[in-house]
């Protein structure tokens, strides 16, 4: 019996949807910060995380051991490792929280939160239209829409961060508050990596 290739495809849509459970997450604990809750906040985070990074694990095993994959196993290690990479971005985003002793959001985090969201989710679902690489139509305009919100998310960081330096918050504060800024609009970066790795694959095939 000839051996069954893995589903790298869906093995990857695996991959992404704990992203968006992460993100849901942290989306979730911004809009309605608890301070007291930060521990249980950690928690919850590195859960998905741990989850995460064992699916991350088990596709290297299984591409240590195939010898022929849909598309070439390079970009599939390359996108799989950035897509670890932000469900690790989502949990430093707690952990910096947590680090820093923040103990109110501020606004405009949480509408960066809201993006990164967005930004996962349109990102997830590029994943799920991945195996279409060859009619990539409906792909093209899931990577073009990712590409939109990190553009969306840069510009809220730029005045995020202008609001910040121009207001009177104490040096700790500041350094925390810039640190999550600075870990949320990473979050969107890592989304349109991912997002430039699925383009090359399509150029590839062509």
């Amino acid at each position: 019996m000839a051996k069954k290739n893995n589903d790298y495809f869906e093995l990857i849509k695996k991959q992404t949807a704990y992203c968006v459970e992460a993100s849901n997450l942290l989306e979730k604990i911004l809009c309605n910060f608890n301070s007291e809750s930060i521990n249980a906040y950690k928690t919850q985070m590195h859960e998905i995380e741990h989850t995460a990074d064992e699916v991350h694990h088990d596709i290297l095993k299984k591409l240590s051991a195939e010898f022929i994959t849909p598309i070439d196993q390079e970009d599939i290690l390359h996108l799989v490792q950035i897509i670890d990479d932000i469900t690790d971005a989502l949990d430093e985003v707690i952990m910096d929280i947590y680090m820093y002793h923040i103990d109110v959001i501020p606004g405009r985090a949480v509408e960066l939160s809201e993006v990164v969201n967005k930004c996962v989710k349109s990102l997830d679902e590029a994943a799920e239209n991945l195996r279409n690489f060859k009619k990539p139509e409906k792909l093209h305009a899931l990577l073009i829409k990712v590409n939109d919100i990190e553009i969306e998310a840069d510009k809220i960081y730029m005045d995020a961060i202008h609001e910040l330096f121009g207001s009177d918050v104490n040096w700790k504060t500041l350094i925390g508050v810039k640190a999550v800024y600075e870990g949320l609009e990473n979050c969107c970066d890592l989304c349109e990596h991912a997002a430039d790795v699925i383009e090359q694959v399509i150029i590839k095939n062509r």
